[in-house]
């Protein structure tokens, strides 16, 4: 706790804390950056679960490139954002089960993709996507998991405002 003590202490905490506008700006870029990972893995999620059949799973690859974008805008202004207020978040259950939603959505859309994948590869070693309609059932019940980890995690983020505690004496 001394060293989170410390760190609320630093010029960057106390103006992320105490500014007009450090906290807002980090909000805004933290919204933006969810609003691409999250749109990007329920978008993936929603054409495994039959949505647009027509479009290929393999158009997700350029996809999850601005995908990785997002997720690291949003740990970038994530980080930023704990930085201003790290003991009080480390307090707040909201907050912990935001964080524990992020890690379950991540390694959800990781069995996904392994679970359409199979163990397809190609010649050089790459993963090989299956055809627009090979969606097993295991594939479709694979990818509820995203949106419902995701969904909590956002859920459980908004939460972290109403919920977080008085700030520490």
């Amino acid at each position: 706790m001394e060293l989170l003590a410390w760190l609320e202490e630093t010029d960057l905490s106390v103006w992320l804390r105490e500014s007009d506008w450090g906290h807002p700006i980090m909000l805004c870029f933290h919204a933006v950056g969810m609003g691409i990972v999250v749109g990007v893995s329920l978008m993936f999620s929603a054409r495994v679960l039959g949505y647009s059949k027509d479009f290929p799973l393999s158009g997700f690859d350029k996809l999850f490139g601005l995908a990785w974008f997002g997720f690291a805008m949003n740990a970038v202004s994530g980080t930023l954002l704990y930085i201003g207020e790290p003991r009080r978040l480390l307090m707040t259950p909201a907050f912990l089960i935001k964080m524990v939603l992020i890690i379950f959505a991540g390694f959800s859309l990781w069995i996904l993709a392994r679970t359409l994948h199979g163990e397809e590869r190609r010649p050089g070693g790459d993963v090989a996507w299956p055809g627009p309609d090979v969606v097993t059932p295991n594939a479709k019940l694979a990818a509820i998991f995203p949106i419902v980890f995701w969904l909590g995690a956002i859920l459980a983020g908004r939460l972290v405002g109403y919920t977080i505690g008085p700030p520490p004496i």
